[in-house]
């Protein structure tokens, strides 16, 4: 027995360890008419202080939280994609004023109490968005 577990253990010592997290970085993409107007939304949306990355023309690119990015690229006939992404906040009423200060409406805030407080909105351009907020 004591033989198998020295096995295992150099085993896998020799492997990579599997992870939990099935990648190490996320990209959302999300589809606009014009990426200027896009990008100066987004800006206010997410504040000032928000890494952007502009790989190249019609793409421009946030990063929203560690290895996660949402990117907007332009295209004709844009059409919402029917995805929702959802922005965690630490404090919804303070997120809700913050982004009604700045002209965005992020929705009516719906409290499941216990579980989550959460509000469903749409970027200029039909996207879906929301933000939540967990006990």
């Amino acid at each position: 027995m004591r033989w198998l577990t020295k096995t295992s253990m150099a085993l896998l010592a020799s492997t990579s360890f599997a992870s939990a997290e099935p990648f190490g970085e996320v990209t959302v993409g999300v589809p606009v008419s014009s990426i200027a107007e896009a990008e100066t939304w987004y800006l206010n949306f997410l504040g000032a202080e928000t890494e952007i990355m502009r790989p190249f023309p019609g793409v421009v690119e946030f990063k929203v939280a560690p290895d996660t990015w949402v990117q907007l690229f332009e295209v004709e006939n844009q059409q919402p994609s029917g995805a929702i992404i959802r922005f965690l906040v630490e404090d919804m009423a303070d997120a809700q004023r913050e982004r009604a200060e700045l002209g965005i409406n992020t929705g009516d805030a719906i409290d499941i109490p216990g579980v989550v407080t959460y509000s469903e909105f749409a970027d200029p351009f039909g996207n879906a968005l929301g933000l939540y907020d967990l006990p």
